[in-house]
């Protein structure tokens, strides 16, 4: 593969991972704003019930949050793994030579690739069977399975993250 197309692949693979971090984030926000009608409700209920009137909240409004939460968390862990904004312990690594420290992101981040491919992979099966029992929510009778390429996506894409981090770390690296 010439370096043009290894440049254009690239470029899609970071601009498909920021995408789908602001798909997340803008998940987020349905979230906190779904939530904050919720509060609403509850605030208006407790006013309304001195008039002996009632308000209720959003029904269903825990599985909602339940389902789109898990997705839109996973969603931006691909990102996080192309900036290296994921929190990090290395009081040891500090004082470590320089190649000790990249040889503990290559095996970290092919463990993590290795993983993540594996972890895809699984949430694929379970989609596929949470699909043939029909698993529901239990108030809005959602069809769970629906949610779970989400996640599938985020595992394949953090794990390209991962190797994007190994093949070029300091062109991904800028600490977003």
């Amino acid at each position: 593969m010439n370096e043009a197309v290894q440049v254009a692949v690239k470029t899609f693979l970071i601009r498909l991972i920021n995408g789908w971090a602001l798909l997340g984030g803008a998940l987020l926000l349905l979230i906190v704003i779904v939530t904050a009608i919720n509060a609403a409700g509850f605030t208006a209920n407790t006013i309304a019930r001195t008039w002996g009137g009632h308000v209720s909240g959003l029904p269903g409004y825990e599985d909602a949050v339940q389902l789109l939460v898990g997705v839109a968390a996973l969603m931006m862990f691909p990102y996080a793994q192309l900036h290296r904004a994921h929190a990090a312990v290395d009081v040891v690594m500090q004082r470590a030579p320089q190649w000790a420290n990249r040889g503990v992101n290559v095996l970290s981040g092919v463990v993590l690739a290795v993983l993540l491919v594996w972890m895809a992979w699984m949430l694929a099966q379970g989609t596929i069977q949470m699909r043939a029992d029909r698993v529901e929510t239990t108030v809005l009778g959602w069809p769970v399975w629906i949610f779970m390429p989400f996640a599938v996506m985020s595992c394949l894409l953090w794990a390209i993250a991962a190797i994007l981090d190994l093949i070029a770390p300091m062109e991904t690296a800028n600490g977003a």
